[in-house]
């Protein structure tokens, strides 16, 4: 056979293990995928190899040319055993991408369901639906979803940390999503409502206000709750609660709401009130390391910088203190302090 292969000049491959092939699909087969590498025997993907490639291999078809890596060079019966894992890896991800960008639905397996939301495989890809992209019935009753498949759309993508994150309620929710954002592009800044508290965290709370008949979404951030330093939203505010806020912006499909724009900027007052050179007194609401800062009254503080105070003097959050109005920023709505000595400093002559 070897002289009759050397008389037509065909010569077999010698392969190695590693080494990258590139063939022509010959067959396919519900569990093996059969290539023609030019080498002695045909190559073959099977088991664990074909089941990480299975979404790739399934757009394949006779007469394709594949890149394949030799796992096994010559196995028994003489085949040559092959991985397409970095091609099948590649296209997953492209197709994934491409998916993304389109908007396009995929099927996912849902693997386990955690507070968080679900865990499930893409395309042979561990994803994630966090509880908040999670709509309608699946919502209300997550862990009946194990084991089933859910429709999918794709929102983030790191091929770096192989992490996928995916909206069923992008899905199941499209016309009443699609009805959501036509009435956040209606809402203008400035735009006042009474809405309802409908989440609460430790940065600040969510408030569903209505819009055309349609509920919306925002954020009133802690910055945006009070004009002084307000205390945590755990403590002032329950889910259910009604509040009046006012549209700043928006952001991610969502809107940056306020609270404290709708009253009276203390600083209006504070700016007529509070002279250079005055004596006045505050509490302390922060001790930090460039120094310590001083509420006036709610909405107006200022800061004792570190080099103002001496070494002996020591000051602790909630105490009452006499200082002084170094400087009045009035741009930038900040006060300059100095502490008011009550005894000569150590060392001062």
């Amino acid at each position: 056979m070897e002289e009759l292969l050397a008389n037509v000049g065909y010569t077999p491959k010698g392969l190695s293990a590693g080494e990258t092939v590139t063939g022509t699909v010959v067959e396919i087969t519900p569990k093996t995928l059969v290539l023609d590498i030019g080498a002695k025997s045909e190559g073959l993907v099977i088991e664990r190899e074909f089941e990480a490639a299975r979404a790739y291999i399934k757009t394949l078809k006779a007469g394709d040319k594949v890149e394949a890596i030799v796992t096994t060079p010559e196995a028994e019966g003489g085949y040559t055993l092959l991985s397409l894992r970095e091609t099948g890896e590649e296209f997953i991800w492209k197709t994934l991408e491409d998916k993304q960008k389109e908007g396009e639905e995929l099927e996912a397996k849902v693997e386990n369901a955690t507070r968080g939301g679900l865990t499930v495989t893409i395309m042979g890809v561990e994803g994630f639906v966090p509880s908040s992209h999670l709509g309608g019935d699946l919502s209300q009753n997550p862990i009946g979803a194990v084991g089933k498949n859910v429709t999918v759309r794709v929102i983030e993508i790191d091929r770096e940390k192989k992490r996928v994150v995916a909206s069923e309620k992008a899905v199941s929710e499209r016309e009443f999503l699609q009805k959501q954002a036509e009435a956040l592009g209606k809402i203008k800044n400035g735009e006042k409502f009474v809405g309802r508290v409908a989440k609460i965290a430790n940065f600040g709370i969510f408030v569903e206000v209505v819009k055309d008949e349609i509920p919306v979404e925002g954020l009133v951030h802690l910055s945006e709750i009070a004009w002084g330093r307000s205390a945590e939203p755990t403590e002032l505010y329950v889910e259910g609660d009604e509040v009046e806020v006012v549209v700043i912006g928006k952001e991610n499909n969502k809107l940056a709401l306020s609270i404290k724009q709708l009253q009276e900027d203390p600083w209006a007052e504070a700016i007529l009130k509070y002279e250079k050179d005055s004596q006045v007194t505050g509490k302390v609401t922060k001790v930090g390391d460039f120094g310590v800062f001083v509420e006036l009254e709610p909405g107006v503080e200022g800061l004792i910088r570190t080099e103002k105070i001496p070494p002996e003097r020591k000051f602790a959050e909630g105490e009452e203190v006499k200082v002084i109005i170094d400087e009045i920023d009035e741009k930038n709505k900040k006060l300059s302090l100095s502490p008011v000595l009550t005894s000569v400093p150590v060392g001062y002559r």
